[in-house]
This record gives structure tokens, C-alpha cells and sequence, in this order.
């Protein structure tokens, strides 16, 4: 049984999963949902098609959005989502299902997974203790989310507590002109990590330092992966700590061009 899995990421952790899940289910490919990734435009021969993604205020990433609305799907196909967050799944399995159902498909098992939430500009990081705990956790969450995909089960969405505001939340996340607010001190080497890792494409070097392109996804791969800690996002992340997935490779997020 074929099985194709999408996802996005930008510390890691959905690569992650994505990765453990092509370990446990037979047959598996992962693609980077990416801006080198967008003209894939049809999805039709697997029989199992999933979404690995981590949550952005309340909802689906907008590139994950953009990239399903352009995607074509064989109806019949079992889809799952599997979702990383830092504090629940919120808008963005129903944001996922809709999209699918427009397609005449549908999302038959969303499952999720805390991770350690780097969204600094939303809320403070989790304690070091939750950050290890939530790391550790994930590979056996994982392998149990696999055994319902090998089962093909099919499990209702839950109701969405306190729409309206998940949804206010969600609006206001507007985030390609939001790189106007990162920069970068005077640690920064000129090394381009932070250009070669973006999905987005949205980074370029110039004059020694990185120059943002105002195609944002707001996802902070720049800022955690900087190996001298140099790319700040407003003050928010001033003497706080990076994270990035221990358990992956810069060098995998490298983007192809």
C-alpha cells in the first residue's frame, strides 16, 4: 500500500514525525511542502495521503493551505493529519477537512502531538523539563499513530471550543510582511544557513547579513537554526533559548534550488 506524506516544518518536529512515520508504515515517500514543492499539483495514485504540520495561530500554516487548495486528490484515498503543537490542534484539522471535502475527499484520522512551542511572539517557551518530556514522548505517540493508519480507522472530528476566538486568532495571522521585525546582530557570520533552510524562499544574503523578502511564513526556522544565535525577532527573543529537534539535522532542511 502506497503512502505519501506532506509536511511542513521548520524546527523539525514535523519532519520528524514525518520521518518516524515512513519508518513504521510500508511503502512511504515524504515531501517537504516547500516553495520548491508548490508546482506539485496532483496527489492521485497513493492509497494513503497525510499531512504532518505544526499549528500557527489556531489553524493551518498558510503555506500548508496554499499547498492542499493546489493539489489534486484521489477521492478514494485515505488522508490523515497529523499535527504538532504547543498547546492543541485548534482550527486547523476542520481547516484541512474542508479543504479535502471541496475536493469530493476527506480527513478520515487527525491525530496530534505536543511539541515544544517556539512561537515567542504569542507566548514564553515551555520549561526546559516540558521541552524534554514532549521530545521524548513523541517517537511512541508516533508508532501508535501508525498502528491506526495501518488500520485505515476512522475517527470523528472533535467540536472546536471557543470558535469565535480561534477564529479571531487565526485572522489576524497576516504573516508575509511580518519579517519586517527580524534581525540580525552583530554575531552573524555570513555563514547563509538561515537562507538555505527557509521554505519560503523568503531570505536572501546581501552585505554579509541576510535580507528578508516580505514572503514570510513566520515559521522561525531562521531564527531557531542561526548556529551564533544572531537572528532576533523583534525583542522577544533576546537571551531566550533556540530549539530545533535534536533529533534532526540542519542540512536536512536545506532547501533545493
Amino acid at each position: 500500500m502506497d503512502t505519501t506524506i506532506y509536511y511542513f516544518t521548520s524546527t523539525g518536529n514535523s519532519l520528524k514525525i514525518a520521518k518516524d512515520l515512513k519508518d513504521d508504515l510500508e511503502n512511504t515517500s515524504i515531501v517537504q511542502i516547500c516553495k520548491n514543492n508548490m508546482n506539485i499539483k496532483s496527489e492521485t495514485k497513493s492509497e494513503r495521503i497525510g499531512f504532518v504540520f505544526p499549528v500557527y495561530f489556531r489553524g493551518l500554516p498558510h503555506m500548508v493551505k496554499k499547498f492542499v487548495e493546489n493539489l489534486n486528490i484521489n477521492v478514494n484515498s485515505y488522508c490523515f493529519a497529523v499535527a504538532s503543537y504547543g498547546s492543541n490542534a485548534a482550527l486547523s484539522f476542520e481547516q484541512l477537512n474542508h479543504l479535502l471535502t471541496s475536493k469530493g475527499a476527506v480527513l478520515s484520522r487527525a491525530f496530534g502531538i505536543p511539541m515544544p512551542g517556539t512561537m515567542w511572539s504569542m507566548y514564553y517557551p515551555h520549561p526546559k523539563e516540558d521541552y524534554i518530556n514532549r521530545i521524548e514522548a513523541q517517537r511512541e505517540l508516533t508508532r501508535e499513530i501508525a498502528k491506526e493508519i495501518n488500520n485505515k480507522t476512522i475517527v470523528k472530528l472533535s467540536e472546536i471550543n471557543n470558535r469565535t476566538l480561534e477564529e479571531k486568532m487565526y485572522s489576524s495571522f497576516q504573516p508575509s510582511g511580518e519579517d519586517k521585525d527580524f534581525w540580525a546582530d552583530e554575531k552573524c557570520d555570513d555563514c547563509g544557513i538561515c537562507a538555505r533552510i527557509c521554505a519560503a524562499n523568503n531570505i536572501i544574503m546581501s552585505n554579509q547579513r541576510p535580507q528578508w523578502q516580505h514572503q514570510c511564513e513566520q515559521c522561525l526556522a531562521c531564527l531557531h537554526w542561526c548556529p551564533k544565535e544572531s537572528i532576533q525577532y523583534k525583542k522577544d527573543s533576546l537571551n531566550k533559548e533556540r530549539y530545533h529537534n535534536p533529533y534532526v539535522k540542519v542540512e536536512e532542511l536545506f532547501q533545493k534550488h
